[in-house]
């Protein structure tokens, strides 16, 4: 795993870039020390995902198209190009029957210390 920062370097409910190894990482602090790592590319036009906004998941409640709720449990990211909605935790589309997704990466906090998996690549790091 590839140390990326510190905690705190990360502001809770935010996307923070970082580049490892020529790849562009959003790193999203959700609340506490819950943070997740996805590639900023949309899978859907190739934008800069991480451009988007980011925010809880608005969901349908009832029947009642009108009537909806917040998860604030679920972190969202709005793609800025095109206002694709992807699900933080695990790059799924949100929308209906998409198989779209955006590649994540494993993230573990280790004494503060925030380390994301690039699939076996060397610990160069370099902060934006």
């Amino acid at each position: 795993m590839i140390e990326v920062g510190r905690l705190e370097d990360f502001a809770e409910r935010s996307v923070t870039l970082v580049t490892v190894e020529r790849v562009e990482i959003g790193v999203v602090r959700w609340d506490g020390d819950a943070v997740y790592a996805l590639r900023n590319v949309c899978p859907h036009a190739h934008g800069p995902v991480c451009a988007g906004r980011l925010g809880p998941k608005i969901v349908a409640e009832g029947s009642d198209p009108l009537s909806v709720a917040v998860d604030d449990t679920c972190p969202v990211i709005a793609c800025a190009w095109h206002g694709w909605e992807f699900d933080v935790r695990s790059g799924e589309a949100l929308c209906a029957g998409s198989r779209y997704r955006v590649k994540t990466y494993p993230v573990r906090v280790d004494s503060g210390r925030v380390l994301v998996a690039l699939n076996g690549r060397g610990p160069q790091t370099e902060r934006e």
